[in-house]
């Protein structure tokens, strides 16, 4: 474990994942990168103030990376990590059909396992540093949700959310390593067939409104690009509904 490039924290429950980074690199004289897991969180949290709903034995962990990054990378940023742990859930389970949901999100059959969400610190218009929180539904699947789930147990007995965590985390520092040096390629045909509504006619969610179109691709800052009416509109936010 010599290679990986985070101090490593194991809470047996925490209230939030996100949170208790923030508190560790708050009172931590190093300053290094963190990586933390919980064997249960009690008041998870998704994009735009969702809850994340979770058991004990679901992953649930954070990652606390003291890293400069421009603020105009955090769509690339975002894209960045939710792929890493698309290609590792996929290596872990190659005989599912496992794709992104625009933008952090990780569906199977049209159910969603799993979720990313990245919390940022920004001081004069700089990102200084950035949380990556983690869900994975390893054996929980949450119901009066306005989305279907699916948990790993359901279709495997690999139901080992520490050992995918220590796993995740070696992927991580991996691809920290290269990830000024490598862009990820947004045209590039395969990697936009990860994304489950591609080629797809779409409604987003956007400030309470629907807007509809054809998922086409992926702008430079990882907007997602609508077609509609033989025109490109850029949406850097919003909900697939």
């Amino acid at each position: 474990m010599s290679d990986l490039i985070f101090d490593f924290y194991f809470f047996k429950t925490s209230m939030n994942t996100n949170d208790e980074v923030k508190k560790i690199n708050k009172y931590s004289k190093k300053k290094n990168n963190i990586a933390l897991f919980s064997l249960k969180q009690i008041k998870g949290r998704g994009r735009i103030n969702k809850k994340w709903i979770s058991e004990k034995g679901d992953l649930t962990c954070s990652y606390f990376i003291n890293k400069d990054f421009k603020i105009n990378d955090l769509g690339n940023i975002n894209l960045w990590f939710t792929f890493i742990l698309l290609s590792s859930l996929r290596r872990k389970f190659p005989k599912k059909k496992i794709k992104i949901k625009w933008p952090n999100d990780i569906y199977i059959e049209n159910k969603k396992l799993a979720g990313v969400l990245i919390e940022t610190n920004i001081v004069k218009n700089k990102i200084k540093s950035l949380i990556v929180g983690l869900g994975i539904n390893f054996v929980s699947s949450p119901n009066n949700l306005d989305y279907e789930t699916i948990s790993v147990n359901s279709f495997s007995k690999e139901v080992n959310p520490i050992g995918f965590f220590l796993y995740f985390t070696k992927e991580i520092s991996e691809s920290l390593c290269i990830l000024e040096k490598k862009n990820i390629d947004k045209k590039d045909k395969k990697f936009l067939q990860s994304f489950k509504d591609f080629g797809k006619s779409i409604n987003i969610k956007k400030n309470g409104k629907i807007i509809k179109g054809i998922f086409y691709g992926l702008g430079d800052n990882g907007e997602i690009i609508l077609k509609k009416n033989d025109k490109l509109h850029l949406i850097s936010y919003g909900d697939i509904v």
